[in-house]
């Protein structure tokens, strides 16, 4: 099955999370099912999520707990959507605090890391308040 394009590949993921809902699927449990390599998989999945919107799909989740998803359960959208921001308010804060800081701290007047202090605090503000907000 190399070189099928990302939509074939998709078209099988789709399929097979269709199958196992309202469950997930693990990756392995998606290579099995598809006859897929892990890399196809994940083409698949990214695949799906470009076209979820054109293709009135809702969006790919994934648990530890339950794997990948194709769930029409707004609470599952919502919870994957809070991990991807705690995800990322870890990686803001890791870039704050261990590159930029330093770099600050070094250089003070440098009007560049000034700058990028100030955005990137907004934007970790924000993935703060996204990661707390009651639904």
């Amino acid at each position: 099955m190399r070189g099928l394009p990302a939509h074939v590949h998709g078209e099988a993921v789709r399929k097979a999370l269709v199958e196992a809902r309202p469950a997930g699927a693990s990756l392995a449990q998606l290579c099995r099912s598809t006859r897929r390599t892990p890399s196809q998989v994940w083409t698949g999945i990214k695949f799906l999520r470009r076209v979820a919107v054109k293709e009135g799909l809702p969006p790919v989740t994934h648990s530890r707990s339950e794997g990948f998803q194709l769930s029409e359960d707004p609470e599952i959208w919502v919870a994957y959507e809070r991990a991807i921001f705690m995800t990322e308010l870890h990686r803001i804060t890791n870039v704050i605090t261990g590159i930029i800081a330093p770099h600050a701290r070094r250089q003070p007047s440098d009007e560049w890391v000034r700058l990028v202090l100030e955005q990137l605090g907004g934007v970790k503000a924000t993935l703060e308040v996204l990661t707390r907000m009651e639904r």
